[in-house]
């Protein structure tokens, strides 16, 4: 199905009604991965609070499943990324759904998510930590390639 789609489906639905969407991003990752199903809670801007995960229109037309940081004024963004310029809010992740396991997202994780999401923000301004997480990616471990400041090489 294709954005604008999903987009005019999501805009007849009313709030307080839920539709299943499959994400295609990696914006974030390792929240959300490419394929996962997220469970969409129609609602408004006012229904969301710092934590949780939106649907947003962005101004650029794309549609979005990003980490509310704030609101008032509403800012979304990418789990490791940079703020969203948002278009209308479309709704609340309330599931996901990853191969056969569903698990809810619900209201009390906003604070461990937003934590979470913080902390990772501030480790991935370190090289260091972004080039471990490409040798993840890559299959390769990184503590096992990695020299480290101080290290003595062996004979």
């Amino acid at each position: 199905m294709r954005p604008a789609e999903v987009l005019r489906l999501l805009e007849a639905l009313p709030e307080g009604r839920s539709l299943w969407l499959t994400g295609l991003g990696r914006s974030m990752v390792p929240l959300l991965w490419p394929g996962d199903g997220v469970r969409v809670l129609r609602c408004g801007e006012d229904a969301l609070a710092a934590g949780d995960i939106a649907l947003v229109l962005r101004r650029d037309g794309r549609l979005s499943a990003h980490v509310v940081a704030r609101t008032g004024p509403l800012e979304t963004r990418a789990f490791l990324g940079a703020s969203d310029e948002v278009e209308r809010v479309l709704g609340r992740v309330t599931a996901v759904k990853r191969g056969r396991l569903q698990l809810p997202v619900p209201r009390s994780a906003r604070s461990p998510l937003l934590f979470s999401h913080r902390l990772l923000r501030w480790l991935w301004r370190h090289e260091r930590v972004r080039g471990a997480w490409r040798a993840v990616k890559r299959g390769v471990r990184p503590l096992a390639s990695a020299r480290w400041v101080g290290q003595k090489r062996s004979p």
